[in-house]
């Protein structure tokens, strides 16, 4: 880690206040830099595009050429078309907005503006932009995906906001709205919303960024800007010379030379820089012609920094305690109720930019961060930070138990609540006894136990004792219902019958490792063989087998499209073989996850050069089952977009008779691939140490250098990590260094890559879920000494 970080870190207490942001690194610092060619005034002194109102709550002001909108940030009841009961709403918006006949704004590529929040004691400030535009392609569009942004803002001051967007429709322009939702306010704040604006300018400059496609315009380096690990296969892409240079950071001399590779392929023509033979640590920079890269680093120990950054991100989202910079004690208003009493959901980690809870994804945090712990405890300091940061979400899966197989679930929340239990603004929890999430929390609860002795084991004794039980309550429920579908809102919604053999089986396997009761080893065989039975392993008839379906009928493929637990099925097998490696059937369930194995790397190549994992095969009849879709498409309606799902498996690239590979999930309105991608990667990187494949544990770090840069968009997706790392839609907690977005999504029906300027959800918005799947994938390379990476593979 660099001196600097490392005093940052000690600033910040080891993390029990937020890193700094350092916005002068990320993308969005260099916009005010390009050159502008042509602007035109919307709102001055002296101009006005149309006159501003303010359609909704609040009142309006103009004087001497600023808007200035006042309106409170609370009330006394909800506002139009919200739920009776205030279920995932805030307390109104305060907007202002410019309408106007339809006009081409075609000549122009970004919108730039100023503006100055003034909230009493606000520590967090954003704001939204949006427009409406009637021609050829409306806006917005029916999921409010396009035509849309949010800036984090600091308040107090006029903050320079710059919104481009090369590829949003805007031919028929009618409406300019700048809005703020009214979402309560934090215990030290005040109660008044007050916003001025000013200098509202489209602009149109030569240069803006890259936003859809695998083939960039220019001669830009893309390159994992943290670095690379020793031992592996180093590539970066673009230039347009024939030959690059590594160059030291230190002294600028040249340490590695070599020819650019040109790949052609169906996604474009790419020169390929490859410096995989170079392996010394350092720091470095690489050069081709003119053009030269950011300074990065190869090391064998890579992205401690990226660790600590993510875990800052966890830290910043706890719900129900004060964050310094962020909030004070929160949603102690949010209850529970089950058989007359009332529990207090207010604990974890909020979800996402939004603050709902999700009591399964805080139990997959806890996994993660125990997972991290175990695997670095020679770090002392990172060791110990990681342990009180699981205890932490530990605390509230344990507490949010009812005791009888049900537990409060879930929460719905866009605002922040006054704390006070019995008014009109508490948010009702949901309580379920659920087998699939009985079984994740028992299997969460056991591996904590194993990681707890020795360090707190009256703890230790408790959560196995809670693992006991509620993998009990799982067989049970399990036994009388079957396969029993979330509703909606939860984010175990998709999970198939084999989601729920591999669970089932890894929760038995953690079970047997901490008590050695050798009922839980059989249970863990029984569930690995009703698993297996899912598995496609050559009754298809074609080349690619290994990947599982939905249940034993093999009629519908697995796969996931937001929420992504891919990595479950080779970690139920992992957990089994290492538990049981006496077993007769060991060979089999070896045989299992080779196979699996083998389906990422004959599907990998699809992305090349770059080193995404596709998300998946698909049946070109699937488009014909309602049954599934409403599983996998949250809010969606199957008859309207049944042609839009045989578009999607169209652009897919075939495979087999009847066969597709598509590269990016099908989807409608959730998009963003970090979790699938960062799931796959995962469970390459388990199946990959198991068998110390160097082939499969590059595809996990593959995904990781994506993540941090090596994208066609050359942006770093961790905020405050490597560089060019670009803004993203995290509103009530504001921009948070290690924040990680839903992910990378694609334009309408194709299967390339789209990620466009609009700062908005779903696929920019920062989530948890997306930050677990890193840290999940990234603890894989904890102990990386142990499993040296040669290079391998083709950029072909």
């Amino acid at each position: 880690m660099n001196s600097r970080f490392q005093q940052e870190l000690q600033d910040s207490l080891y993390l029990h206040r937020p890193l700094p942001l350092h916005r002068e690194a990320s993308l969005e610092a260099g916009f005010e830099k390009k050159k502008v060619t042509a602007s035109r005034v919307l709102y001055s002194q002296t101009a006005a595009v149309a006159k501003p109102t303010a359609p909704q709550a609040g009142s309006l002001e103009e004087r001497d050429g600023v808007i200035t909108i006042t309106a409170p940030l609370r009330s006394s009841c909800w506002p139009e078309g919200a739920a009776p009961d205030g279920d995932y709403s805030n307390f109104g918006t305060a907007r202002v907005a410019f309408s106007f006949p339809a006009q081409s704004w075609q000549g122009y590529n970004r919108l730039r503006l100023q503006v100055r929040p003034r909230l009493r004691g606000g520590r967090i400030a954003h704001l939204n932009v949006s427009v409406q535009n009637r021609g050829e392609i409306p806006l917005p569009d029916p999921y409010f995906r396009e035509g849309a942004t949010v800036f984090d803002l600091e308040n107090g001051v006029w903050n320079d906001c710059i919104w481009e967007f090369e590829a949003m429709p805007r031919d028929a322009i009618t409406e300019l709205n700048l809005y703020v939702f009214l979402s309560g306010h934090d215990v030290a704040a005040g109660q008044t919303l007050i916003y001025d604006y000013r200098a509202i300018t489209l602009e149109k400059i030569d240069t803006p960024e890259h936003e859809h496609g695998w083939q960039r315009a220019d001669d830009a380096l893309i390159l994992s800007t943290v670095g690379y690990w020793t031992g592996s296969r180093k590539t970066a892409i673009g230039g347009s010379a024939d030959s690059f240079c590594l160059l030291d950071a230190g002294t600028g001399e040249a340490v590695y030379r070599a020819a650019a590779r040109t790949v052609h392929n169906s996604r474009g023509d790419f020169r390929v820089l490859d410096f995989s033979e170079f392996d010394t640590p350092g720091l470095y920079r690489l050069r081709a012609g003119d053009a030269e890269s950011c300074t990065f680093e190869i090391s064998p120990s890579l992205g401690r920094e990226s660790l600590w950054s993510v875990l800052n991100f966890i830290y910043c989202e706890r719900c129900g305690t004060p964050v310094p910079g962020k909030h004070g004690t929160c949603h102690q208003d949010i209850t529970a109720h089950h058989k007359g009493v009332t529990m207090s959901f207010g604990g974890g980690w909020h979800d996402a930019g939004d603050v709902s809870q999700q009591a399964a994804q805080t139990a997959e945090v806890v996994h993660a961060l125990f997972e991290a712990a175990s695997r670095c405890t020679e770090d002392r300091l990172l060791y110990l930070r990681l342990m009180e940061e699981a205890q932490w979400g530990l605390d509230f899966i344990l507490r949010t138990r009812f005791g009888d197989g049900y537990r409060a679930t879930s929460a719905g929340a866009t605002r922040f609540t006054d704390n006070l239990i019995g008014n009109f603004d508490d948010v009702e929890a949901r309580v379920h006894n659920h087998a699939y999430e009985n079984f994740l929390f028992g299997g969460v609860e056991a591996f904590a136990a194993r990681c707890l002795r020795g360090y707190d084991d009256a703890l230790a004794d408790n959560a196995l004792a809670a693992a006991e039980e509620d993998y009990d309550f799982a067989c049970q429920r399990f036994a009388e219902t079957g396969v029993e579908p979330a509703i909606m809102f939860e984010h175990t919604y998709n999970s198939g019958l084999s989601q729920y053999y591999a669970v089932a089986c890894w929760t038995a396997s953690c079970l047997y490792a901490a008590d050695s009761r050798e009922d839980r080893a059989a249970d863990a065989r029984q569930w690995a063989e009703k698993l297996l039975l899912c598995q496609e392993q050559g009754a298809a008839g074609i080349a690619v087998k290994g990947f599982f379906y939905r249940d034993e009928s093999h009629r519908a493929i697995v796969h996931f499209n937001h929420q992504s637990r891919e990595y479950q099925f080779v970690q139920a097998l992992d957990a089994l073989c290492r538990t049981q490696p006496q077993a007769r059937a060991l060979s089999r369930w070896e045989r299992a996850m080779e196979l699996y194995g083998q389906y990422l790397k004959a599907i990998s190549g699809n992305t090349a050069p770059y080193g995404m994992l596709p998300a998946g095969i698909h049946r070109l009849d699937e488009a014909g089952d309602a049954e599934t879709f409403r599983w996998l498409h949250v809010g969606c309606d199957y008859n309207a977009e049944k042609a839009n799902y045989q578009a999607q498996l169209a652009q897919g690239t075939p495979v087999a008779p009847g066969y597709v590979l598509r590269n990016f999930p099908v989807w409608f309105s959730f998009r963003g691939n970090s979790a699938v991608m960062l799931a796959m990667g995962k469970a390459a990187a388990i199946v990959g140490r198991y068998f110390q494949d160097r082939a499969l544990l590059q595809l996990g770090q593959e995904q990781l250098y994506w993540m941090w840069g090596k994208n066609p968009f050359g942006q770093s997706l961790v905020y405050g990590v490597g560089s060019s790392y670009c803004r993203q839609y995290a509103v009530l907690c504001g921009e948070c260094v290690g924040e990680v977005p839903v992910g990378i999504e694609t334009r309408d029906n194709e299967d390339v890559p789209y990620w466009p300027q609009n700062n908005n959800a779903t696929f920019r918005e920062v989530w948890i879920g997306a930050a677990c799947r890193w840290l999940w994938l990234y603890n894989e390379y904890l102990e990386s000494a142990q499993y040296q990476i040669q290079p391998t593979g083709s950029d072909e």
